[in-house]
């Protein structure tokens, strides 16, 4: 009994021994595989940094694995000094297209002061004619006192020209002087110019509504009262029978008397009938 026991306890130690063996092996061959790699890549480590240095040092000492092509160095350097000589010409060209482009401004500068100049002496001389026109316009207008007016409305007189005494205004209900002809027309009547004459002035009056005043020259002027529609301008020459414009609705100072053309004419700034001078 004690034999057999013995026997099994010695079959469990050696059973331990050899699986500690294993153990033993095992880390053994992993330590020396390693090892090896280790070794391996150290070689491959200083196998190219001898390499490298072999070749810096054929580097540094001028030694090139072949003699040196001489045809392709003479044509590196024949293709650099074309690149050198085509950098020349590009800049030469360059500058000749900046002094082509600059030369013009050089020219054209005299040529624009010229062309001011020339354009400042035309607006002197068409001003310079415009004011001789005038100057001529002006005293070819002679109206005189044996020259006749046309009638610059169709209608009939609703209230005379009367200076000497003073005469009944129906709207104001009033006796007053009357320095003008007034002339009842239809609205929209067409108003002519009586004689030849400038338009002096266009204004706006309470009692003549939208005013127009004509010089015809010998110190005469005429003044259309009770207008609409003009289509003549301040300082425009107008021809005997022009049309001048139409008649307006009548300002308060009229409603009896209805729509009408106020017609006055002056020598010299006084008022003169113009039933005198109307044909």
């Amino acid at each position: 009994m004690e034999k057999k026991d013995w026997k099994q306890k010695w079959k469990i130690k050696n059973s331990g021994t050899a699986f500690g063996l294993c153990l033993v092996g095992v880390a053994a061959f992993s330590v020396l595989f390693a090892t090896g790699q280790v070794k391996q890549a150290q070689r491959e480590k200083e196998q190219i940094a001898a390499e490298q240095l072999a070749q810096a040092e054929q580097t540094d000492d001028g030694i090139l694995p072949e003699a040196p092509d001489q045809e392709g160095l003479a044509a590196a350097r024949s293709l650099e000094e074309m690149s050198e000589g085509m950098e020349v010409s590009a800049s030469d060209e360059v500058t000749a297209r900046m002094e082509e482009e600059a030369e013009p401004v050089t020219e054209t500068e005299p040529q624009t002061e010229a062309a001011q100049a020339s354009a400042g002496e035309n607006l002197q001389a068409d001003t310079e004619a415009r004011e001789a026109q005038s100057q001529d316009i002006l005293p070819s207008l002679e109206f005189g006192e044996t020259d006749t007016l046309t009638w610059p409305v169709a209608g009939s007189v609703v209230l005379d020209y009367s200076m000497d005494g003073s005469i009944y205004f129906p709207t104001l209900n009033q006796y007053k002087y009357n320095p003008a002809l007034v002339i009842g027309a239809g609205t929209g009547s067409q108003v002519a110019a009586a004689a030849e004459g400038i338009v002096e002035s266009i204004y706006t009056d309470d009692e003549t509504g939208t005013t127009l005043t004509m010089d015809i020259g010998g110190g005469y002027q005429l003044t259309y009262g009770q207008l609409t529609d003009l289509v003549v301008s301040e300082g425009q020459l107008v021809e005997e029978g022009a049309l001048i414009g139409c008649v307006a609705e009548p300002t308060k100072y009229y409603c009896v008397e209805g729509s009408n053309l106020f017609f006055e004419m002056t020598k010299d700034g006084v008022p003169v009938d113009p039933v005198l001078y109307l044909e």
